[in-house]
């Protein structure tokens, strides 16, 4: 797979993927839709076909949410960057769309990119 967009995920106080840590639960039809949605956002970045990538979504002016509808409404949140804005992309934490609401609620990923933007060592590459 040719990468486009580096993408990167938010890691917790320990050192784990906030997204691998997430998707441990997911089915297997769910992360197949899961993976291959991330395959296309690291190919083509924010350019992706219209109501896949939405966003900023509320008043949180950086959070996009990937729409991905598999066995649940796979909602992860992402921002550009944020070191390198249009070059990088990073997700900082998984969710789900139950009868249109995102759990959990995107302050959390406004949160830790706030956490990121403080300590750049807080998230790795994606493993694909």
């Amino acid at each position: 797979m040719q990468v486009a967009f580096p993408v990167y995920d938010f890691i917790d106080e320990d050192g784990r993927s906030v997204i691998a840590t997430w998707s441990t639960g997911l089915t297997k039809r769910s992360r197949g839709a899961l993976d291959s949605k991330l395959n296309m956002l690291a190919i083509s970045g924010m350019d992706l076909p219209p109501k896949l990538l939405v966003g900023p979504i509320g008043k949180t002016g950086h959070i996009y949410k990937l729409r991905i509808n598999a066995d649940v409404m796979l909602r992860p949140m992402l921002c550009k960057g944020p070191f390198r804005m249009n070059e990088e992309l990073t997700l900082l934490i998984g969710a789900v769309e139950i009868q249109w609401k995102l759990v959990p609620d995107p302050v959390r990923a406004v949160e830790n990119r706030d956490i990121l933007l403080a300590d750049r060592k807080r998230r790795i590459s994606h493993a694909w």
